[in-house]
């Protein structure tokens, strides 16, 4: 009977969890950079999108430039 050690089971589900939260928080903020592209396109300030979203001058800033190429 093959078995997996408890280890091998421990290593398995605390991947699983690091996995699954990384992949929430990539949600998260694909969610919030859809948004400031929103409010980019609408003209509010960056300073009301920074406060909104939490994103960092660098992600805006980066998403300004994503909208300047379209």
């Amino acid at each position: 009977m093959n078995t997996v050690s408890q280890q091998a089971q421990d290593v398995f589900v605390s991947t699983a969890m690091l996995l699954e939260r990384k992949s929430r928080e990539a949600g998260r903020r694909e969610f919030k950079e859809e948004i400031a592209l929103s409010m980019l396109e609408e003209g509010v300030q960056d300073s009301l999108i920074l406060k909104l979203t939490k994103l960092s001058r660098e992600q805006l800033k980066r998403l300004k430039r994503q909208i300047s190429k379209r």
